[in-house]
C-alpha cells in the first residue's frame, strides 16, 4: 500500500509486525498511516519474519487445502502459488496450518503432543499440484516435535518437489527448547523435550545423512525446520525472503523516516525478527521509530548499540499495561504523532 500526496512531506516507510493478541499488522499499519496525516507521503510495506503474515507477503493465486492441525483435527488452510523464473512455486505458512492460535492455552501434555504432520499434508498436496518448489514459512507453530510429524508424512511421498524453509530465528535444533514454554510446555518438561529432540536428531542423521544439531535455523517452529532440512530443504531467513519479494531495501533507502515494531521487543527480536531486520536496512541519516507493546531494556540497549539512530517506544512503559492492552491502536497513534512532531 502506498499513499503519495505532497512532495514536500518526508517520505515515510511503515513496516510493522503484529502485536500478538492485541493488534494485527494490517490494523497497526492503517492506524499509523492515519496518524501520519492526509498529506504524508507514506509507503506501507507488508513484512514478516516467517511467522504470521509470511504467505500473504507473496503475490499469487491462493487456493484452500485441507490439512491436519497440531492435534489432528482437519481444517482448511491457504496455499499461494506464483511464478519464479519459469518455475511454479508455492508458499505455505506454518502458523496457518499448525499455529498457536488454533488452541490458545494448551496443557503441557497437549503442547508436547502437538504434531507437525499437517505441514507434511500440505507438501503432498503441493506435489500433486505440480509445483516445482514450496517455501514453508516456519514461525508461530504450536509444535515442538522437531518436525518429526511432517518428516514421517513426507518421507514416503517420493516426490522430487524442492523445499525451502524460511525461518524466523537462527537457533540450532536444540534451541527449540528455549521457545517451548511459549507454546504451553511446562518448565518441568523441558528436559524431556530436549531428550526427545536429541533422539529425533539421531534418527534424522541415520536415515537422511544430515546432522541437524549444529545447523543454524533448524530450531525454528519447534524444530520443524530441522525436519525439513533432513528432507533436503534449503534454510533461509524468512525476513530476507519477504524483504526480497517486496524490495524492502530499495523502499527504505528512499525514505527519510522508517516506522517498525512488534508486540514484545526482547532478546529474540534480535535473532532474525522483523524489527532487527528493518532497522539493519536503515542509516544514521534517517529517523527510525520502533514502537512495541513492551520492551526488554537489555535488548533495547543491544539494538541501540547496533543502530544508535533508532528510537524505541514501549506502550507499557509510556501508558501502563492496562491502557496499552485495551487501547493498543490509540496508543500507537499517539506515539507516532508525538514522534513526527519532534
Amino acid at each position: 500500500m502506498s499513499v503519495r500526496t505532497s512532495p514536500a512531506s518526508p517520505r515515510v516507510v511503515v513496516a510493522i509486525d503484529k502485536f500478538r493478541s492485541t493488534a494485527s499488522a494490517s490494523d497497526l499499519a492503517s492506524t499509523i498511516v492515519r496518524a501520519l496525516g492526509p498529506t504524508a507521503d507514506v509507503d506501507a510495506v507488508r513484512v514478516s519474519d516467517g511467522g504470521e503474515g509470511f504467505r500473504r507477503s507473496f503475490a499469487g493465486v491462493t487456493r484452500t487445502i485441507q490439512v491436519r492441525g497440531p492435534w489432528g483435527d482437519v481444517h482448511d488452510a491457504p496455499m499461494t502459488r506464483f511464478g519464479v523464473g519459469g518455475e511454479t512455486w508455492g508458499v505455505v505458512e506454518v502458523a496457518e496450518i499448525i499455529g498457536r492460535s488454533i488452541r490458545e492455552v494448551p496443557t503441557s501434555r497437549e503442547a508436547l503432543a502437538a504434531s507437525s504432520a499437517g505441514v507434511g499434508d500440505a507438501l503432498i498436496l503441493a506435489a500433486r499440484d505440480d509445483l516445482d518448489r514450496v517455501v514453508v514459512g516456519c514461525g508461530g507453530s504450536a509444535t515442538s516435535d522437531g518436525g518429526e510429524g511432517c518428516y514421517d508424512v513426507w518421507r514416503w511421498a517420493g516426490s522430487p518437489l524442492s523445499l525451502t524453509a524460511a525461518t524466523d530465528i537462527t537457533a540450532t535444533f536444540l534451541g527449540a527448547v528455549r521457545y517451548a514454554e511459549q507454546k504451553g510446555i511446562d518448565e518441568s518438561d523441558l528436559g524431556l523435550l530436549a531428550r526427545r529432540l536429541d533422539a529425533v536428531a539421531v534418527r534424522y542423521q541415520r536415515e537422511s545423512g544430515r546432522d541437524v544439531l549444529p545447523v543454524e535455523r533448524t530450531g525454528a517452529a519447534g524444530g520443524l525446520a530441522g525436519g525439513l532440512y533432513a528432507l533436503g530443504a534449503d534454510l533461509v531467513s524468512g525476513f530476507e525472503e519477504v524483504a526480497r519479494a517486496s524490495r524492502l531495501a530499495e523502499r527504505i533507502a528512499d525514505a527519510r523516516v522508517v516506522i517498525t515494531g512488534e508486540g514484545r521487543f526482547d532478546a529474540g527480536s534480535l535473532d532474525g525478527k522483523v524489527v532487527s531486520g528493518v532497522c539493519a536496512l536503515t542509516t544514521e541519516n534517517q529517523r527510525v521509530l520502533v514502537v512495541c507493546g513492551a520492551a526488554d531494556l537489555a535488548a533495547v540497549g543491544q539494538l541501540e548499540i547496533r543502530q544508535p539512530w533508532v528510537h524505541v517506544e514501549s506502550l507499557v512503559s509510556r501508558f501502563g499495561e492496562r491502557r496499552a492492552r485495551a487501547m493498543t491502536l490509540a496508543c500507537v497513534a499517539e506515539v507516532v504523532e508525538g514522534f513526527m512532531a519532534t
